[in-house]
């Protein structure tokens, strides 16, 4: 009678082992995809915050480049538009500041 010379006990349960392994990466890369997205590309400069479709294929964009804000339009049929947004945060804190010191003054 033959000896069996097939695959062995163990050689199934390292291939089994194997797959659980692949399968438990697989998933830790699915769960944390914004983690592992976010330090590979903490190193660009340029970064998209938000697109917007306006329509017929033009689409808006909110490009962030070296902590400054722009705004891209572009279109199929029409050319591109790139505008920097300023921050009103500057204008807005002294107005307040201005808006105090009135107040204050009409209370005296």
């Amino acid at each position: 009678m033959p000896e069996y010379s097939g695959p062995s006990l163990a050689n199934y349960l390292l291939v089994l082992g194997f797959l659980a392994v692949l399968f438990v990466a697989f998933y830790y890369i699915k769960k944390n995809r914004h983690l592992i997205t976010r330090t590979i590309n903490s190193k660009k400069r340029m970064k998209v915050s938000e697109v917007t479709i306006l329509g017929q294929g033009d689409r808006a964009l909110i490009l962030n480049l070296d902590d400054k804000d722009y705004l891209f339009i572009s279109g199929k049929n029409s050319g591109s538009l790139l505008t920097e947004i300023k921050n009103n945060k500057v204008r807005t804190n002294h107005l307040e500041k201005v808006f105090e010191k009135r107040l204050m003054n009409e209370k005296k």
